[in-house]
């Protein structure tokens, strides 16, 4: 047997897990590495072998088992895949680098390699020549040592890369490590993705620097929370022609607030009765429909949505409002230009969600 394959097969016979997200960093403090999972370290603690197998069992996705390796940590996540994530892993690696692999069968997988806080390559485990990120070949001499590349059956990949992890950290996995005792912590509020998708920024979309988005990026705070919603809502008023001035109405509000008490919740009340109308009418369009033909109530179905975002739009919370209204935007987005635009001002949502949460 092949050394690489011998060495991952003795690993899973001592009870290396066959689905994990397994991420090195180059840090020895596990309190700051947990920090930057999203998880709070205050509330970690070691377990042994038996005590994470309950954990495992009654927190399959929040749990990470942290590690210390001679000046490096490695992290193992048996359900979840916070370590491959580019918000992680960036934080992760300033300073140094990091690289994390998840797989959770053979068409959903990922391995990530971070230097400094920038994702540097990216490939699919199943499509390694197809690499993406600043510098996509950065670790083809690291990926020839071990032997990784595509034509490898499933498990020969995985054994290639777990050694290009034990290569670029040069800290290698043993028996010993996978049983021994681990600290372990939950993430229970995971890090909000990047505001700016790496996808968007090379070659840079040039919405991000229309003067609107250039404000909100420059300043993600609960101040601009109002400009978030007003654009969701006029995508929607946009792509849905909607009676009595339902979408000026919502936009009015939204923008100048109430002019006497109680008209918000009127019209959000008056959005609701409207959309289960419009329910109701394409239930009953629905069940006459010969097999086939449901395409007739769609467009009641796309009217119902839009009633709801605008609903959504006038809840009383910033907040809650902007996230919803982020979530269904996208419905009614024109162009992909405008689904981009949407996609960022979601994650702009997520951070100030985020940072109002923290202490």
């Amino acid at each position: 047997m092949d050394p690489v394959d011998a060495h991952y097969a003795e690993l899973r016979d001592a009870g290396f897990p066959g689905q994990l997200c397994l991420t090195w960093c180059q840090s020895s403090d596990l309190e700051e590495v947990a920090r930057r999972f999203g998880a709070t370290p205050e509330t970690g603690s070691w377990a042994t072998a038996d005590d994470l197998e309950d954990l495992e069992f009654e927190h399959w996705e929040e749990l990470v088992e942290l590690t210390e390796l001679d000046g490096w940590t490695v992290a193992l996540e048996p359900g979840g895949f916070q370590g491959v994530r580019a918000a992680v892993l960036e934080s992760l690696s300033v300073g140094g680098c990091a690289f994390s692999v998840f797989w959770n069968g053979e068409l959903d997988n990922e391995v990530t390699y971070a230097i400094d806080g920038r994702i540097i390559t990216s490939f699919d485990l199943m499509n390694i020549a197809q690499r993406s990120g600043s510098d996509p070949a950065a670790l083809d001499g690291l990926l020839d040592r071990v032997g990784l590349h595509d034509g490898l059956p499933t498990q020969a990949r995985k054994a290639r890369v777990l050694a290009l992890g034990e290569a670029i950290s040069g800290r290698r996995l043993t028996p010993r490590w996978v049983r021994s005792d681990q600290f372990a912590v939950l993430v229970t509020d995971p890090l909000p993705d990047p505001l700016v998708p790496a996808t968007l920024l090379n070659p840079r979309a040039p919405f991000l620097d229309e003067p609107e988005m250039t404000r909100i990026l420059a300043d993600p705070s609960p101040s601009a929370l109002l400009d978030i919603i007003k654009l969701a809502v006029s995508f929607t008023i946009a792509a849905i022609d909607l009676e009595d001035s339902l979408g000026e109405e919502t936009l009015r509000i939204v923008e100048r607030g109430e002019r006497l008490p109680g008209e918000r919740e009127g019209l959000r009340s008056r959005l609701a009765r409207l959309r289960a109308e419009t329910d109701w009418e394409a239930k009953r369009i629905q069940a006459r429909s010969t097999p086939g033909r449901g395409e007739e109530a769609r467009p009641l179905w796309r009217r119902s949505a839009a009633l709801f975002l605008l609903e959504q739009a006038l809840d009383p919370s910033p907040v809650d409002a902007s996230r919803s209204v982020t979530e269904r935007a996208g419905n009614f987005c024109a162009t992909e230009t405008d689904h981009m635009r949407m996609l960022v001002l979601k994650n702009v949502v997520a951070r100030i969600a985020y940072d109002l949460r923290r202490p």
